[in-house]
């Protein structure tokens, strides 16, 4: 706790804030927040705050957050600041801004502009610990189902640089991010990727089900705390991806609810992590960016209303979701060290 306190006294990140409150007078007008949040640079913040996460490192404050020994971060993408052109004179207005197009070739066909952002995390029992942001720009990253991929390149490029990379073990991501090009980008940074893969993976889940008629469930537990039933089935050695130069390993799991109802999982990882990966683990760390997705992000998404604290301006956004994040950080940090029955049910 003491090293997140340390931010707080640093006289230039006090100047800012300081400049942002309207010298300790919270401004009123949402004119004043973006005459003073369009003079200030996102990244000072981060910069700062990138020194702040080496020290809780270095004073072993991020142990709660590993998952057998593991540093577990999720990547996902957070939407905000959504407008429609029905309801303002004017589109997109920033770089940061994407479009998409509602009954669409209808007479009432109209665009709704927003922000999607990257968001890193390390993911834990008693929360999440906010690493870095990348905005998706539109001239830059296209508006195809890939562009998110494309940000979240830059995102782990510049946490590298910053050695941001060095505090994680493992990076688990949803299915947007399945594909060979971005496994071998994060193993290239010495990071274990596991991406979930849905059925529109076709040759890989094409070969996971072939070769299920085969493969029995290995293993069987019960969480009695949960009453949920897990079956495990691993498939070693699969080939299917053409563009990953090596073999991959896949993690099914079924979950069955106390209500009878059952769901499924699969996850992918390189192969020759598959020794360490069991089957529990690889449920484990999915859940947790399960948990980071519907506790961080959603609060950040749908709660928050950040485009009624300030008007659109392209720093605005990554500066508020920059201390949004940093609290839900202080928030996790608190539980982790004072509150331990707290990290059962997450309460915000």
């Amino acid at each position: 706790m003491r090293q997140m306190v340390l931010l707080g006294k640093d006289e230039a990140f006090r100047e800012r804030v300081a400049f942002l409150c309207a010298g300790g007078k919270i401004a009123q007008a949402q004119n004043s927040y973006t005459n003073l949040v369009e003079q200030l640079d996102p990244q000072a913040f981060q910069q700062q705050y990138n020194t702040i996460l080496h020290g809780l490192s270095r004073d072993g404050l991020l142990m709660p957050f590993t998952i057998q020994g593991l540093r577990i971060a999720a990547l996902d993408g957070i939407e905000l600041h959504h407008h429609l052109s029905v309801e303002r004179h004017y589109g997109r207005t920033c770089t940061y801004c994407l479009q998409r197009i509602h009954k669409k070739g209808t007479a009432q066909e109209y665009a709704e502009y927003f922000h999607r952002v990257a968001v890193l995390t390390l993911v834990g029992q008693p929360g999440s610990i906010f690493c870095e942001q990348e905005p998706l720009q539109c001239m830059e990253d296209g508006a195809d189902k890939g562009s998110e991929k494309k940000a979240a390149k830059r995102l782990l490029q510049r946490a590298h640089t910053h050695h941001l990379l060095d505090l994680m073990d493992v990076l688990v991501c949803d299915a947007l991010y399945a594909d060979a090009d971005f496994i071998t980008t994060v193993k290239s940074y010495g990071i274990v990727p596991v991406i979930r893969i849905k059925q529109e993976h076709y040759n890989i889940m094409k070969e996971a089900n072939e070769l299920g008629q085969y493969i029995s469930f290995s293993r069987e537990e019960h969480d009695y705390e949960r009453d949920m039933s897990y079956r495990y089935r691993i498939f070693e050695h699969v080939t299917s991806w053409k563009g990953y130069q090596g073999e991959l390993g896949i993690v099914e799991i079924h979950e069955q609810l106390h209500d009878g109802k059952t769901q499924q999982a699969r996850w992918v990882f390189p192969h020759e992590y598959a020794p360490q990966l069991i089957p529990a683990l690889v449920r484990a760390i999915g859940h947790r960016r399960w948990q980071e997705e519907i506790n961080e992000c959603k609060l950040a998404n749908q709660h928050l209303n950040i485009q009624h604290m300030l008007h659109h301006e392209q720093n605005s956004i990554p500066i508020f979701l920059f201390f949004t994040l940093f609290v839900l950080t202080f928030f996790s940090l608190f539980v982790a060290q004072l509150e331990p029955r707290l990290q059962k049910k997450r309460i915000l």
